[in-house]
C-alpha cells in the first residue's frame, strides 16, 4: 500500500469510516505482530501487544502527521507497546513453582532482572526515533537497509542516527550508574 493510500484511509477513518481503519489493520497486522513477537517472544503476549498498538493508533489517529509515513508512526507505537508489555511481564512463581535455587543463583537472577529493568527504563528516556532505531538494530537484528526503509530515510542517516542514539543511551547509563556486566 502506498503512503498516499494510507493517508486517504487515515482521513476516511477520521471522518468516521471504521472500515477504512480495518483496511489499515489488515495491511499492517503481520508487521505489528512481528515486532511485538520479536520483543516479547511469546505468541499470546505479542497478540495482546499488537491489539493494544492498533487500539492506541486508532485512539491517537488525530495526532498522526501526514508528512510522515503511517507505517513508521504505527511501527513506533507497536515498539512502545511491546516494550511496555515486556516491562509489565515478569515471571511469577507460586509456592509450588520450580525447585529452589541457590542464594548465589537467586542473587544473580535478581541482578540480571534489575539490569534489564534499568536498560528498559533508559531506553524509554530516549526519543521515540532513537529508541526505535536501537530496538530495530539490536533487539530485532534488522539490517541497515531494512531500518532505512522502515524509518523512511537513507542507510547513511540510519548509521549516523544509530551512533548518536547509542551515545545518548551511554550518557543515560553513565548518569544513572548503569554498568554492563560481562
Amino acid at each position: 500500500m502506498s503512503d498516499e493510500q494510507d493517508r486517504r484511509l487515515v482521513d476516511r477513518t477520521l471522518a468516521g469510516d471504521r472500515q477504512a481503519f480495518g483496511e489499515l489493520v489488515k495491511q499492517y497486522q503481520i508487521a505489528v505482530y512481528t515486532v511485538a513477537f520479536n520483543v516479547l517472544r511469546n505468541t499470546n503476549d505479542a497478540e495482546d501487544a499488537a491489539q493494544s498498538a492498533f487500539l492506541k493508533a486508532y485512539e491517537q489517529l488525530g495526532t498522526f502527521n501526514h508528512e510522515f509515513k503511517f507505517f513508521s508512526w504505527l511501527y513506533r507505537i507497536a515498539v512502545n507497546e511491546s516494550i511496555n508489555a515486556r516491562k509489565k511481564k515478569r515471571p511469577i512463581t507460586g509456592l509450588d513453582g520450580p525447585e529452589p535455587v541457590s542464594s548465589e543463583k537467586a542473587d544473580a537472577l535478581i541482578q540480571e532482572n534489575e539490569l534489564e529493568d534499568q536498560v528498559d527504563s533508559a531506553l524509554m528516556d530516549l526519543s521515540p526515533e532513537d529508541r526505535a532505531i536501537i530496538l530495530l538494530r539490536h533487539y530485532q537484528d534488522f539490517s541497515y537497509p531494512d531500518i532505512a526503509y522502515i524509518m523512511d530515510t537513507t542507510e547513511g542517516k540510519i548509521k549516523s542516527r544509530l551512533f548518536t542514539a547509542r551515545q545518548r543511551l551511554r550518557g543515560i547509563f553513565e548518569k544513572r550508574g548503569i554498568t554492563a556486566r560481562a
